[in-house]
């Protein structure tokens, strides 16, 4: 049977970012999932069925790339460096100077960001994935050191446009691969490993998000945006057109090995156990409020609020200045991030519900304090 109906622009773009993030295949997923679940819910409350619209809004809520209407930091009359698609989708499988591990004890490092100058409370929920923070400081490790060996000189700050342009086609041409594997191996919606990674249709579109979140900017009042900065693990300065350099922090997780960039993009996992291990005691020491988030969500989840729903409600409680939307989005990005540290996992419920239930790491993260013991 073939259905038409019309759906407002602002759930168009929704849907278009979640297909392009590698959520869904295709619009016709997007819709069907949301029918579904539709369906699911009024066959259990027939009070609280939603329109099909309302429907459609919700499941793109639900899933671990919601989309919200961002505020873009304005540019003034700096214009950036055009993206060289074709280059990006010619590259082979980067290797070298691009992704592979070296040495890093001659890379000078910079000061960490002033706190001042990130917003406060846990990483925002479209940074739903680690795997793209450490290609990009591992890029950025290796750029410092062949910017150094070229110079011959020291080298703290290089240009951030011309950074996060490279590093934009090297994490697309790395996207497409491990999209490839996901797609082999059969990874379901919120499993996939290439997930955050620039691999939609639309190419520019696609890596100028991925910069946005997963490089960063920095905005005319000095404060900073993006994941890597938020975390500590970079810095940037407004000088000479916008510069970027790797914390002490940042070089010492660029150094860690990696299951998909040293191992080969066919891995069955995006960090390794030291990686993770790294990330959790990391912000536990700097980053406060996201430590205490996922501990936060892990404690709901053991108490048995764990649907979306219900989930979001006990995370709301971290600030109560929060709408429900920015709740939700932080929620995604915290269970997104938990699932790829191993701290949670998913359920079924129903035909395509979802649940999560903590892993046997994220139960000794929650009740006995460790951190992926060795013997684990």
């Amino acid at each position: 049977m073939k259905v038409v109906i019309e759906v407002p622009d602002s759930l168009v773009e929704q849907i278009r970012v979640a297909i392009e993030s590698g959520e869904y295949d295709d619009a016709r997923e997007f819709v069907t999932t949301a029918v579904e679940n539709q369906l699911e819910s009024g066959e259990t409350n027939q009070q609280n069925a939603q329109t099909l619209e309302e429907a459609i809004a919700t499941v793109g809520a639900e899933q671990s790339h919601e989309i919200t209407a961002e505020n873009e930091s304005e540019n003034g009359s700096d214009q950036k460096p055009q993206v060289d698609v074709q280059k990006a989708e010619r590259e082979s499988n980067p290797t070298g100077t691009s992704i592979g591990r070296r040495q890093y004890d001659e890379v000078e490092t910079v000061p960490r960001p002033d706190t001042a100058q990130l917003d406060e409370g846990p990483l925002w929920g479209q940074y739903n994935r680690l795997f793209p923070v450490k290609l990009v400081v591992r890029c950025l490790a290796n750029e410092l050191e062949r910017v150094e060996d070229e110079r011959a000189e020291s080298s703290q700050w290089i240009n951030l446009p011309q950074f996060e342009n490279h590093v934009a086609e090297i994490a697309r041409t790395v996207g497409k691969k491990v999209a490839s594997h996901d797609e082999r191996q059969g990874r379901k919606r919120g499993e996939k490993l290439a997930a955050g990674l620039p691999t939609g249709e639309d190419a520019e579109k696609s890596m100028d998000r991925f910069q946005t979140h997963f490089v960063g900017r920095v905005e005319h009042g000095g404060n900073l945006t993006g994941a890597p900065p938020h975390l500590l693990l970079v810095n940037m300065q407004q000088e000479d057109g916008g510069t970027i350099g790797l914390t002490e922090a940042g070089r010492e997780f660029a150094s860690l090995e990696n299951p998909l960039l040293d191992g080969g993009f066919d891995a069955s996992n995006s960090l390794s156990r030291a990686e993770r291990r790294f990330y959790v005691s990391h912000v536990r020491d700097v980053r406060p409020e996201e430590h205490e988030a996922m501990e936060k969500v892990a404690q709901a989840i053991e108490e048995g609020d764990d649907r979306p729903t219900s989930l979001t409600e006990r995370v709301a409680y971290l600030n109560p200045n929060w709408s429900n939307s920015q709740a939700k989005t932080i929620r995604s990005g915290l269970t997104s991030r938990m699932y790829e540290l191993g701290l949670v996992d998913r359920r079924r419920v129903g035909q395509r519900g979802t649940a999560y239930e903590l892993t046997a790491e994220g139960d000794a993260f929650l009740n006995e304090g460790t951190v992926f013991a060795a013997n684990n």
